[in-house]
């Protein structure tokens, strides 16, 4: 692979150009629904300084959306709400179902935070060095503000975890719920929108190297607290490629 890196949209190859923008649509959208979620508990955390956390964590999911939305934004085929001021009215948006709803429980703000916002980070950690110049800028920025997440999150799932009785069993529930979510946000093995981006340089790993990192990440983390993840395979053959879920019904 040459050392060739990419300044704009225009020079990039029409499939690799498509790929990016479907991929780069579900990342900026799971972003921006995690904000949204984040901020229904600024008011409703259990501590001060829970609030505080989830007040900064808000601010950094949505400026992780909005630099997104602006890289996508003359890519062949992004949707037009994208050119408008207010381009968060649209009609169709491709993140995963369950972030839809409000979170129930600060439980489930942990789990989110622990599983998916980790599952996120490995996608931006493969894009460090990607040969288009706009997302390493913007995986820069992304991965020097969630070092915060992370130790907020872990320091939360330590200190649910060893409550014990009702909580922990919930704690437990909430990631059971979680796991599928960002265990299947990386895309099957052989997702050939993945490793066209690969072969690109656009991004250093593929969907299954990228959930590899993730657990290599999570289980011992959750293994600390004697908590578990489901060792099960996603369903592939309900693969959904935009919203980057496996869909039911």
């Amino acid at each position: 692979m040459s050392g060739l890196r990419y300044r704009t949209v225009a020079e990039l190859a029409p499939n690799t150009a498509a790929a990016l923008l479907m991929l780069g649509l579900a990342l900026a959208d799971t972003k921006h629904r995690l904000g949204q979620r984040l901020s229904e508990w600024v008011n409703g955390a259990p501590a001060l300084e829970a609030a505080v956390g989830a007040s900064a964590m808000t601010q950094d999911e949505l400026g992780h959306a909005r630099s997104l939305f602006a890289m996508l934004r003359d890519f062949p085929g992004a949707p037009p709400e994208l050119r408008i001021e207010n381009d968060l009215e649209r009609s169709i948006y491709f993140n995963p179902s369950l972030l839809e709803a409000p979170w129930g429980s600060w439980l489930e703000v942990i789990a989110s935070n622990v599983l998916l916002d980790q599952a996120l980070t490995v996608v931006f950690e493969a894009a460090g060095n990607s040969r288009f110049a706009p997302l390493s800028q913007r995986a820069a920025k992304v991965l020097q503000e969630e070092r915060f997440h992370r130790i907020f999150g872990e320091g939360w799932l330590a200190r649910l975890a060893a409550t014990g009785g009702q909580t922990r069993e919930r704690l437990q529930v909430a990631l059971d719920r979680m796991w599928p979510v960002a265990a299947a946000w990386f895309g099957p093995p052989d997702d050939p929108a993945v490793a066209s981006l690969v072969r690109e340089g656009i991004l250093s790993a593929s969907g299954g190297e990228m959930r590899d990192a993730w657990l290599a990440r999570v289980n011992p983390l959750l293994h600390r607290q004697s908590l578990e993840l489901s060792g099960d395979e996603p369903e592939w053959s309900r693969w959904d490629a935009e919203r980057r879920q496996i869909a039911y019904g």
